[in-house]
């Protein structure tokens, strides 16, 4: 059976039925790029709250905790990946569907997504750096877990603290082997530290602190990664500086994201901002180095 590029071979590439489907094609994938905008939120209205907003709640205070992170010198849209690399060190299943939970979820003291307690209060990225004064590639972020004081179970949070601080054993073992267990590099097979599940586990504490609060869609998608670095991160510089918030030039934001909820929560602290580069350098000390 001929199909429809066979049968309009032999017509000349300016007929009217190759300008129609040049048209059909074009219009539908402006269609689906519009639309995938869309449900990401280009156009949705960011408000950006503080405690003396109008809107203000609880959410204007964040809780801080024991961070267990990995540090990654990359481009801002690979932070999504890196939180699916902590997600799988834990072992969690990231195919399940909305609302279940696993064994393993409820032994770490993880309640699925969306209830209280759940992913979307546990996996944090901290975003250190303005890209806007950073080379591409080179803007740092800390993405892991935040087990904040309130966490409800003690021994879940020894249980994922041991989970990822043994994923480090694993990582320095495939390093040694790599390097022919001399410590020395073998030129070709070495490990692509850059990448999220060769870099080791960190443990900080960010601290407790008001903080500015505002929420955008999100599909976990190209298009959030793109608003997240272009639009979302901008506004709150832009809002730092005119509020002459502490650090306002090169102010941390940190973000939580739940894909069932399809909303981020992204704050930026007001005041103790040199503690949430967690012992490396401030922004304007590494754009200097």
């Amino acid at each position: 059976m001929l199909n429809y590029h066979e049968l309009t071979l032999d017509e000349p590439k300016n007929s009217p039925a190759k300008r129609k489907q040049f048209v059909i094609i074009t219009t539908i994938m402006i269609t689906l790029l519009v639309y995938h905008a869309m449900h990401a939120g280009v156009f949705y209205s960011m408000d950006i709250l503080t405690s003396t907003s109008d809107q203000a709640n609880a959410n204007n205070l964040f809780e801080g905790g024991e961070f267990l992170y990995k540090l990654m010198t990359k481009d801002y849209a690979a932070s999504g990946g890196t939180l699916r690399t902590v997600k799988e060190d834990l072992g969690l299943d990231l195919t399940l569907s909305e609302g279940e939970s696993t064994e393993l979820e409820m032994e770490l003291g993880i309640i699925a997504d969306g209830d209280e307690g759940g992913e979307v209060d546990l996996f944090y990225t901290v975003f250190m750096d303005d890209p806007g004064n950073v080379p591409g590639g080179k803007c740092r972020f800390a993405g892991g877990v935040l087990l904040p004081p309130s966490f409800h179970s003690k021994e879940g949070r020894e249980r994922i603290k041991s989970r990822l601080l043994r994923v480090n054993e694993d990582i320095l073992r495939a390093k040694r082997g790599l390097s022919g267990d001399g410590g020395g590099s073998s030129g070709g097979g070495a490990v692509e530290d850059n990448h999220s599940r060769n870099v080791e586990y960190r443990v900080g504490n960010l601290p407790k602190v008001e903080v500015a609060v505002a929420q955008h869609p999100f599909t976990d998608g190209a298009f959030s990664a793109l608003l997240q670095s272009y639009k979302i991160i901008p506004a709150f510089r832009k809002y730092a500086k005119e509020n002459k918030i502490e650090s306002a030039d090169n102010p941390v934001v940190i973000s939580t994201c739940s894909a069932k909820q399809q909303m981020c929560t992204y704050y930026m602290p007001l005041r103790k901002m040199k503690q949430f580069f967690l012992g490396n350098p401030t922004a304007e000390e590494y754009v200097a180095s």
